[in-house]
């Protein structure tokens, strides 16, 4: 069971697009700035477009 308090939603073309997001300067620090500010754990979930 998760219950959420914040929703992420991410579109990209492909796992190549979404890879490289993850590489984009700065990203690694806003993440762990982030986290250290709102201990979280993630959920992934993948599906097809709602709208």
């Amino acid at each position: 069971m998760a219950i959420a308090s914040a929703i992420l939603q991410l579109r990209v073309a492909d796992l190549d697009a979404l890879n490289a997001a993850f590489t984009m300067p700065g990203t690694v620090d806003l993440i762990k700035r982030w986290q250290g500010r709102h201990p979280y754990k993630a959920i992934w979930a993948n599906h097809e477009p709602l709208a």
